[in-house]
């Protein structure tokens, strides 16, 4: 699955980012809510961290760590993971290169030892995104141009499969709705719980993940391109149908994000609905595999 060095060359050529406190717990089951102080870790749990307008989620498994975007530089996706104890990363996916996405991955770049990255392969012209290529240079970390059906295994009984994307189109001119679709989708299964990560990916790119919508199906969604129309139509939403939504976005963000409509679509096919910029970190843990609750931390 990974290139070899001659490949990512070929690539960078074309080119030229927790204190404990009082959480809310959410069950899977029919269970009121209760608020607890939480404990120590458990056996899976996926981190959506408040990094402001951008995204960055952290996903445990018992073997192997991932990290799906870091927000902007400075985003304090640093700061999160060392105050996790984490020395090493397995897999950081750097879903498409938009500074709010990749920024930060910089930063985890030059603090922690990374096993792997996997990008989309397509080209932006800004200085982020050539600062992102040098410190993957740099570090001579291993490079995955990622595309559909690739899987990786997690742990005994957790893995991800990429359900996006299959060609995506190269943007020399930084297209922006072009790079939205170009983002790496991934399908990530820990025990009986799945998690649908979707980068920012727009209609065109749900459109060409609805050609097979039996590989959509999850317990928790993360909501594409932080709540923005362009994203989220109802036919992929209830391919989805999440129990749990979860919508990173800045308080007060210029974008206007999530926007009205969205909402009003998650609303419709039920699903509860969590938000950094309402609740701060979003911390979703499983306890055996089949149950998970849903931690806030503001």
């Amino acid at each position: 699955m990974k290139t070899t060095k001659l490949l990512k060359s070929l690539f960078y050529a074309m080119a030229l980012m927790l204190l404990p406190g009082l959480f809310l717990l959410h069950s899977c089951s029919d269970d009121d809510n209760v608020f607890v102080i939480p404990g120590e870790r458990e056996s899976y749990s996926v981190h959506f961290i408040d990094v402001g307008q951008g995204d960055a989620i952290f996903v445990e498994t018992p073997q192997k760590v991932m990290l799906v975007d870091g927000g902007w530089g400075n985003s304090g996706v640093v700061e999160y993971l060392l105050d996790l104890e984490i020395e090493y990363i397995d897999i950081v996916i750097g879903t498409h290169p938009h500074a709010d996405h990749i920024g930060g991955l910089v930063d985890v770049f030059y603090e922690f030892e990374v096993g792997e990255v996997i990008d989309p392969g397509i080209t932006h012209t800004t200085q982020t995104f050539q600062n992102y290529l040098n410190a993957i240079d740099l570090f001579d970390i291993p490079f995955t141009v990622g595309r559909k059906g690739m899987e990786w295994e997690l742990s005994e009984h957790a893995h991800m499969v990429l359900v996006h994307p299959v060609d995506p189109m190269d943007s020399p001119t930084g297209n922006s709705t072009v790079i939205n679709n170009a983002s790496i989708v991934a399908h990530v299964t820990l025990g009986e719980i799945t998690v649908l990560l979707t980068g920012d990916a727009e209609k065109a790119a749900e459109d060409e993940m609805m050609q097979e919508p039996e590989l959509l199906a999850s317990d928790i969604l993360k909501v594409g391109h932080h709540g923005s129309n362009s994203s989220s139509q109802m036919e992929f939403l209830l391919a989805v149908n999440p129990a749990v939504s979860i919508i990173q976005c800045g308080e007060d963000n210029q974008h206007g994000h999530p926007h009205g409509p969205v909402l009003e679509r998650l609303n419709a096919i039920g699903t509860d609905i969590y938000r950094t910029d309402l609740h701060g970190n979003i911390v979703i843990t499983i306890t055996d595999g089949t149950e998970y609750e849903v931690h806030i931390h503001q």
